[in-house]
């Protein structure tokens, strides 16, 4: 019996050890105590519904790696890209630290399939929720800083994203959905957003900001994020939606969408980053 804290962390039967080390292998690190791992992949309603009390979910570890990872990416992107403004970085950052970037990673390593699960939720299909992949991603993140230390985990984490960050910078403005929003209300409707904070969920460790944009009396659209500024960042890419609508294109006679540029390089960008994806080889 190990512990972790003031929690016992129970050895994995035959097959979740097997299925572990299958996991390892996949993310290349090995462990030094699989048992770790075996927390940053068990999803709280597992224990829930198995009435046990004594062991721990992936939240705490989860809590850790999201902290880690904010770490990573500002090191290296702060010293990847010098030229870059506090700004700029910061764009790289949002993009590379939010739920459907991480969920998207997680989604190309299978991490679904490693996590145990309650049998509702697993039902309900828990194991493609982005936000669950994102937090087990970052739950990883954790358990490897735990388990072998800051460079280790820095080693996992660009090992999966550094080819996303690399070609990130290129088309920069296509990310900075906020940025790309006040230029449509500015241009289109002569005021600028206006965000609001519409309600908070989720305890102060994991807690889930909901935004809504508006412009004058319109709402244009609303987003969550884990922080005020990346839940804007999303509530502005869903409201860019009401200005490359075919109702807002016909009303101001526009044959493309207003900035339809960024659209093709978004475009671009995705596909560029899906083929450099498949050329990658595992160390």
């Amino acid at each position: 019996m190990f512990f972790l804290g003031r929690k016992k962390l129970s050895p994995p039967n035959a097959e979740r050890e097997r299925m572990l080390k299958e996991f390892e292998k996949k993310i290349g690190y090995r462990f030094r105590n699989i048992n770790i791992l075996n927390i940053a992949l068990t999803h709280p309603s597992f224990l829930h519904e198995n009435q046990i009390k004594d062991e721990e979910h992936y939240e705490r570890m989860e809590f850790l790696g999201d902290s880690v990872l904010g770490l990573i990416v500002c090191q290296h992107i702060y010293n990847e890209f010098p030229d870059y403004d506090e700004g700029g970085l910061s764009d790289i950052k949002s993009h590379v630290v939010s739920e459907k970037h991480l969920s998207a990673i997680a989604k190309r390593m299978e991490i679904g399939k490693y996590i145990r699960f309650g049998a509702g939720e697993a039902r309900t299909g828990g194991r493609r929720k982005n936000s669950i992949l994102a937090n087990a991603f970052e739950g990883v993140l954790g358990a490897i800083f735990l388990d072998g230390g800051f460079e280790k985990a820095k080693k996992y984490l660009l090992k999966f994203s550094k080819d996303d960050i690399v070609m990130h910078p290129p088309d920069r403005e296509s990310s900075n959905y906020k940025g790309i929003l006040q230029k449509y209300c500015q241009t289109y409707l002569n005021t600028d957003p206006n965000y609001r904070v519409v309600g908070e969920k989720g305890p102060s460790h994991h807690r889930k900001f909901q935004m809504e944009v508006w412009a004058k009396d319109t709402k244009l659209g609303s987003g969550e994020g884990k922080s005020k500024k990346e839940a804007e960042q999303n509530a502005a890419a869903k409201s860019i939606h009401f200005f490359e609508s075919p109702e807002f294109r016909e009303k101001h006679d526009l044959a493309d969408p207003p900035l339809s540029g960024n659209k093709r390089r978004r475009k671009n960008w995705s596909a560029a980053a899906n083929e450099n994806e498949e050329s990658k080889q595992d160390y």
